[in-house]
């Protein structure tokens, strides 16, 4: 991706629900197998809300994940209800938390 163009709202999205994917995401790797499954490729964002806050509270996910996918669920809950630029800030702050997650699981530092 071009560093200087910003992610539409669906992009955004669509790294959402890459990283809860059923097949490849990262969070459903740090359950499985008996924690909260992913999500199809299609799922809506509400979903991917459900998803998130499933994840932040199942005991597998590592304590210091849990209020960073927590804040992640919530930032995509607030884009449920609204719409242009505020649902874009919000998917953009979900999408910030996940990759702020992410960075950690890759570090091991949990």
């Amino acid at each position: 991706m071009n560093a200087n163009r910003r992610m539409t709202s669906e992009e955004l999205l669509q790294e959402l629900r890459a990283a809860l994917d059923a097949n490849t995401g990262w969070v459903p790797a740090l359950c499985a197998p008996s924690g909260p499954a992913g999500l199809p490729a299609d799922a809506g964002l509400s979903a991917v809300v459900g998803r998130l806050l499933e994840f932040a509270s199942a005991p597998e996910v590592p304590a210091p994940l849990a209020p960073i996918l927590q804040r992640a669920a919530e930032a995509a809950d607030m884009a449920l209800v609204s719409e242009g630029a505020a649902m874009y800030g919000h998917l953009g702050a979900a999408y910030a938390y996940l990759t702020q997650a992410r960075g950690l699981v890759d570090s091991d530092d949990l």
